[in-house]
């Protein structure tokens, strides 16, 4: 339910052409925004990382249309970015895989079946703060050893961390096999 809102929401966000409604859509989430407890610095730090596509944006438009158009439309890629920041805050791992899994009922007609699908989306996101935090170590690793993350040294880099990841999926298997889920 929380995810068809907020795709219709977002999606809303695209047909909207006056300022006025744009401005009241900026005031709804701020709002959400304080009513889920959720900082408004870590929302602009968000938005901050952001900016080059949303100006790579802007320039394209600027060049296929005009600067007006240009502006709105990255007034709208704000919102939608602010409002898909909100929603990653509130929604866990779990609740976006229940989703996905309703979302691939359907696909019970080819038989696929969706708890599956549940447990492969749990399971790649869960992955990412592993991955980002694997990545973290070894650059630290890099920079305490004096070897530049650059071109060169990526083969090294990229060999070690694809190395970490196969031992995290090995211990994720292991672990999925002794809880004996399926026929792995």
């Amino acid at each position: 339910m929380i995810f068809m809102v907020f795709i219709l929401y977002s999606s809303f966000i695209f047909f909207i052409h006056t300022n006025i409604l744009l401005l009241v859509v900026f005031l709804l989430n701020l709002l959400a925004m304080l009513c889920l407890k959720i900082k408004v610095v870590d929302a602009i730090e968000n938005i901050v990382k952001l900016l080059p596509f949303i100006l790579l944006t802007v320039l394209v438009n600027c060049l296929l249309s005009n600067y007006e158009y240009a502006i709105l439309v990255a007034v709208k890629l704000v919102l939608v970015c602010n409002v898909t920041y909100i929603y990653s805050k509130t929604t866990t791992v779990k609740e976006i895989a229940r989703t996905i899994k309703n979302l691939c009922m359907p696909l019970k007609l080819l038989k696929v079946d969706p708890n599956d699908m549940e447990l492969l989306v749990c399971i790649s996101l869960s992955m990412i703060p592993i991955l980002k935090r694997e990545y973290l170590q070894l650059r630290d690793a890099c920079f305490a050893k004096g070897i530049d993350m650059n071109v060169k040294n990526m083969k090294v880099v990229l060999t070690k961390l694809m190395i970490s990841v196969m031992k995290r999926v090995n211990e994720i298997e292991e672990s999925m096999i002794e809880k004996g889920y399926g026929d792995i």
